[in-house]
């Protein structure tokens, strides 16, 4: 027995890998900054809460209270779930890629830990600090109580399941960068990627799934965090099944159906065991021979340059920066297949939409009264999908585009060259967004192609082009005709997407270039955007169906609430029923002059860099 514990201590707890790196950790002021700024998300969220329900009225009773602390309690448990989705492969991500970008891995190969030590120390280690990450919101959690209707049970389960999400998330980058699965790229496609499906299986149940299972969970709430969050906190009306209604599957069925927090917990906990199994038996292979199977996969499949031979000579363009990052990033077949598998499904997805609400199949959501209200709430979510996926793409991409050059050295052989500064700076924005061209088509294309269904329609005099729904118009509602959308709704969406997509790569960039690492450029730059949207979003919205020229200009700004008075102008633009069509100029001028903002904000930002370029490298190379 005192063998076995010893063992245990060794792998866990007393695992001198472990102990280096929550040591050194925690000497970093990152970390405390992180957790600041989660727990100041999480605070601003409570409050942002509050104020736009009941809590903070002057009389309410105490059930109204109760229901106020429960919605919000669980809007913030969704929201805890999905930052640690975003910010524990962040924290996983250097586990053994920075080993090996020290070149201390062989240095650890040759000494008596094992292999389920390295893979351990480095995981557990760094699992510790998204552990206390989550620790500092319990206090949160405890205010929350004080209101009511937050039964206890509900707050552990909350904690459990973003501890789980945490360790897969944590286990899944891990493996990624011992298998060399592309490094930090392979981690952040695998961050966005999961960021896709929380958002679009979350639509794809509550949507398509729910209206057809009588109030009770599905097939896919045991594998969604946030579906198994809902099963435990809106029981009314999202429950598992009855026993007896089980009673005629097999039992591993029944189990999986009928408890769905019990069957993600062990489903998860499996999947990150076998995931650091897996790894652990990998090390060394891959460390060695591995890496001539490396070599002959990218001769195969043509992934990169090959030891030896190096890229095939090609014409750049007049600025090298911008063709190097339009080129090569995500050149091999992995990014290519990323790219324009999303670009794929997004118009895929638009297309099936479409033929759906053509054959009246779509179902009718709830509070929509028409197959047009339900046709533009689906078509919403779906850009706003599209929009989140661009949206942290870009910011992964640009948050490490200078930073990484600095940790791999490359940096200051391009300082060597003739490119200045502003050369540099600019060519990595113009490179960058040139490289997000396909995401960035694809809302658009989607648009275009709902428009010009629109216009065949009202050609062959269909009756799915729109349908007559009740407008607000001063005090009281007109009844008029309305298309699915508006015919210069793609244009307005590329004034709106392509701006806001340039200033996260000019903020990722600005990040990058302070930052001595990834992670320290990422975090930040994900906390700026996130509050500017935030902000943007619940003043825009709010000002443009209240106000009838100022709201519009201010809504603008905003990308989320911008797309929904895009998509839904009638029911989202004050007194757009009583003037249609100086609206609808309003609308193309509004997306002009914010586009013209965010130009001007990028400009701004870009100047900025170039001016302390200088100052900024040699001061974090260590020579100024």
């Amino acid at each position: 027995m005192g063998v076995l514990w010893h063992y245990l201590w060794r792998l866990g707890v007393g695992n001198p890998m472990v102990l280096r790196v929550v040591h050194n950790g925690s000497r970093h002021l990152r970390h405390l900054w992180a957790r600041l700024g989660y727990l100041g998300a999480m605070v601003m969220l409570m409050l942002v809460g509050l104020l736009a329900g009941q809590g903070m009225s002057g009389e309410v009773s105490l059930v109204d209270l109760a229901k106020s602390g429960s919605d919000l309690f669980r809007w913030i448990s969704y929201t805890q779930v999905i930052l640690i989705c975003l910010l524990a492969p962040l924290f996983m991500a250097t586990a053994i890629a920075q080993e090996r970008a020290g070149q201390t891995m062989e240095i650890l190969l040759t000494t008596p830990l094992s292999n389920l030590q390295i893979v351990l120390g480095s995981y557990l280690g760094r699992l510790f600090f998204v552990l206390t990450l989550l620790a500092s919101g319990l206090p949160l959690f405890a205010v929350l109580l004080i209101f009511g209707g937050v039964p206890m049970k509900s707050v552990f389960i909350s904690f459990a399941v973003a501890a789980e999400t945490a360790m897969f998330m944590g286990a899944a980058a891990v493996t990624l960068s011992v298998f060399r699965a592309g490094g930090r790229k392979a981690v952040f496609a695998f961050v966005i990627g999961m960021a896709g499906y929380l958002v679009g299986a979350y639509l794809f149940d509550r949507w398509l799934l729910q209206p057809y299972s009588a109030g009770t969970t599905t097939w896919l709430t045991p594998i969604h965090p946030l579906l198994v969050l809902e099963s435990t906190m809106r029981t009314a009306t999202y429950h598992p099944p009855a026993p007896e209604t089980l009673g005629h599957l097999p039992g591993v069925v029944a189990f999986y159906l009928g408890r769905p927090f019990a069957a993600f917990s062990m489903l998860s906990i499996a999947a990150t065991v076998l995931m650091l199994v897996a790894s652990a038996l990998m090390l060394r292979y891959l460390s060695s021979s591995g890496a001539v199977m490396l070599t002959w996969m990218q001769k195969q499949i043509h992934i990169g340059p090959v030891r030896g031979e190096g890229w095939p000579a090609r014409s750049v363009w007049s600025n090298p920066i911008a063709w190097r990052e339009a080129h090569t990033r995500g050149g091999g077949g992995v990014g290519f297949t990323a790219r324009w598998s999303f670009t794929a499904v997004g118009l895929l997805a638009t297309a099936v939409l479409l033929l759906l609400h053509h054959m009246n199949a779509l179902p009718t959501l709830p509070n929509k009264t028409t197959a047009t209200e339900s046709f533009r709430a689906l078509l919403t979510w779906m850009l706003l999908v599209q929009m989140a996926v661009i949206g942290l793409v870009a910011i992964y991409m640009s948050a490490g585009c200078v930073s990484k050059e600095r940790e791999d050295g490359t940096l200051d052989l391009m300082l060597t060259t003739p490119v200045s500064p502003k050369q540099y700076i600019w060519g990595k924005l113009r490179g960058l967004v040139s490289f997000l061209g396909a995401l960035i088509a694809t809302p658009v294309v989607s648009l275009l192609m709902v428009s010009v269904y629109v216009a065949i329609a009202q050609m062959m005099q269909w009756d799915t082009a729109g349908s007559v729904v009740g407008m607000p118009s001063g005090a009281s509602y007109v009844q008029r005709w309305t298309p699915l959308v508006l015919y210069e709704s793609p244009l307005l969406m590329l004034l709106l997407l392509l701006p806001f997509v340039s200033l996260c790569v000019m903020m990722g960039m600005n990040w990058s270039l302070k930052a001595r690492g990834v992670l320290g450029a990422v975090i930040p730059t994900l906390a700026v955007v996130s509050v500017l949207v935030l902000l943007m979003g619940f003043c825009g919205y709010n000002t443009a169906a209240n106000l009838p020229i100022i709201g519009p200009l201010v809504n603008a700004f905003s990308p989320v609430s911008g797309l929904l008075m895009i998509v839904d102008p009638w029911n989202c633009v004050a007194e757009f029923a009583g003037n249609e069509f100086g609206t609808r100029v309003l609308l193309l001028i509004a997306a002009c002059i914010a586009a013209a903002g965010y130009c001007l904000i990028v400009w701004g930002i870009l100047q900025h860099m170039v001016s302390g370029f200088d100052q900024t490298v040699r001061r974090l190379s260590g020579t100024g």
